[in-house]
């Protein structure tokens, strides 16, 4: 896809770093900490931390992939280095792994809904969230950005600082700072990417946003490392409040803390309603995200503009409620997550993008020599030859 000059630059920095960082986290948010507990064990605050590491280096490699192709989405440039079919069935590989991962964050998102509204259909619940996510996936990536750079900052700061009060109002620390186990750490981490899965929604934003050589390519970074600082904060205020053992056995130890720990003198005294509130928000913000994403990236398989992504998020909304719907159990939900989503999130997040920037290196692929990619820096060149060549 070679964009025109009028699609690009549609979001600014703030608002890219913001539709980034919400791009993922949603399906393990509510319990991450049992999954890093029950395969880390004592290390599960190592095995998160190295998540987090590889979250961000993964960041480097999307950013340095956007823009070495700043123009391109990332079906495009899959098919310029790969080659044309082999690029599409690349492509279409995130298509099933997609819906599947957002069915299950829709899953959690109205299984933690259902305790506050306990005689409210699973059904209802779900509909009104995917419509909600729908009608701004509808309205494309702009608008997508606008939100983002409202519900995300509400969001972080929400958590920043109600987690850091539970932390703070802890009795005693409980985490370990030894080392006991390699294959426990590695084991952890396995299991524990899922948490990155959405990343790649990084690739499909790159023709909207201005690429500045040596600054674009750290605006994932920052997203990644903001979502770390989120991951490792919740998780140490659960486990020095509940400990390692019963934050494995809770199913949601998330949504356990913030409903047992009352904070004294708190400006919200029912902080429980209002992280459910910032996360609802925050989620069906995710899924417009990635309704707009994968229906730009099925209309880009078939050979149509991202533009016509319309007519697919037909097909990509309802077949997200429909897998929310499929799932019965939370023990189904969180065994798709380990057994499945697990190892994708390891091909679709880490070995295709870089085994994919690893051949645009070697090869010298690239497209960032076009004119507009550093307007302001080739009008500076120009108007200097033009100063030396008048008398």
């Amino acid at each position: 896809m070679n964009a025109q000059n009028e699609r690009l630059y549609n979001l600014s920095a703030f608002q890219a770093i913001a539709l980034f960082s919400s791009s993922f986290l949603p399906v393990m948010f509510w319990i991450y900490p049992t999954v890093a507990v029950h395969y880390a064990r004592l290390d599960a605050q190592w095995s998160l931390l190295c998540t987090v590491l590889i979250g961000v280096f993964i960041s480097w490699v999307h950013g340095r992939l956007n823009d070495r192709f700043p123009n391109m989405t990332g079906p495009d440039f899959a098919c310029l280095v790969w080659g044309r079919w082999m690029g599409k069935a690349i492509t279409a590989l995130y298509v099933p792994v997609y819906l599947l991962f957002l069915g299950v964050s829709l899953y959690f998102a109205i299984s933690l809904m259902k305790y506050f509204f306990p005689l409210t259909m699973r059904m209802w619940l779900a509909l009104a969230m995917i419509v909600v996510a729908w009608r701004g996936a509808w309205c494309g990536v702009e608008a997508m950005g606008r939100a983002s750079a409202i519900v995300h900052p509400l969001t972080f700061a929400g958590i920043l600082a109600s987690f850091g009060a539970i932390l703070a109002n802890a009795d005693q620390p409980l985490i370990p700072i030894s080392f006991t186990s390699l294959s426990q750490t590695a084991s952890g981490i396995y299991h524990l990417l899922p948490l990155y899965l959405g990343m790649d929604l990084i690739l499909i934003v790159n023709p909207y946003y201005r690429h500045r050589r040596g600054k674009s390519e750290w605006y994932p970074v920052i997203a990644t490392a903001i979502g770390g600082v989120v991951v490792m904060l919740v998780f140490f205020s659960i486990v020095v409040n509940l400990g390692f053992t019963p934050t494995e056995r809770l199913p949601y130890p998330v949504q356990v803390v913030i409903q047992l720990i009352r904070l004294r003198g708190f400006l919200v005294e029912r902080l429980g309603i209002v992280i459910i509130i910032l996360s609802v928000a925050y989620t069906t913000l995710f899924l417009g995200n990635h309704i707009w994403a994968l229906s730009s990236t099925v209309a880009r398989i078939v050979g149509a503009s991202d533009h016509k992504f319309r007519p697919f998020t037909f097909f990509v909304a309802p077949s997200i409620f429909a897998i929310s719907q499929i799932i019965a159990t939370t023990t189904q939900a969180r065994d798709i997550v380990t057994v499945t989503l697990a190892p994708a999130s390891w091909v679709v997040v880490v070995v295709i993008p870089l085994c994919t920037y690893l051949i645009a290196s070697l090869r010298g692929i690239r497209t960032d020599t076009r004119e507009e990619i550093q307007p302001e820096g080739r009008q500076r060149r120009a108007a200097r030859r033009r100063a030396r060549r008048s008398p």
